[in-house]
């Protein structure tokens, strides 16, 4: 059934659509390989600015704010964001994430974890401390708290003779 459009006219039916384009398969459009002159690329490229300036002025107008102000505003923007990419660069030059972009990283490889996508490395136990040494102090407070342990806890006493 034809629908009447705005300007007065009537939309084609699906049948009749389909009778057009059978009409028209294997021609060659009028247009086809046609240069446009340079007169009407200007005269279309100044009717899209026009309509650009126009929905930029309706949405300004819709916001209640001037060009400047919203010139103002996006220059201000422009700052801010800018000193948060200096405020993230590193001493070699690269950039921290921001705690939204380690989130979203955090969120997608703990869903690549739960799908196996990804698994650990296995890894072998005498490596992973490889190279760490405790400081004196802190030897001091382990043997200390080992002494203690080995004084006040006979099942621990029990279970260390036991291994040996």
């Amino acid at each position: 059934v034809p629908i009447a459009t705005a300007n007065g006219g009537y939309t084609h039916t699906t049948s009749s659509k389909a009778k057009i384009s059978a009409a028209n398969k294997g021609k060659t459009p009028w247009n086809k390989g046609r240069q446009r002159s340079p007169e009407v690329k200007a005269r279309i490229a100044e009717g899209v600015r026009r309509r650009n300036r126009e929905k930029f002025l309706a949405k300004l107008a819709e916001e209640g704010i001037t060009e400047e102000e919203h010139l103002e505003r996006k220059k201000a923007e422009r700052r801010k964001k800018e000193a948060e990419r200096r405020a993230r660069k590193t001493a070699k030059g690269g950039y921290t994430p921001t705690d939204e972009t380690k989130a979203k990283i955090s969120k997608i490889l703990k869903e690549k974890y739960a799908s196996g996508e990804v698994t650990r490395k296995p890894r072998d136990p005498s490596t992973v401390r490889r190279g760490f040494k405790h400081t004196e102090e802190t030897k001091q407070k382990i043997r200390e708290s080992l002494r203690k342990k080995w004084a006040e806890d006979a099942e621990y006493r029990e279970l260390m003779t036991s291994r040996s």
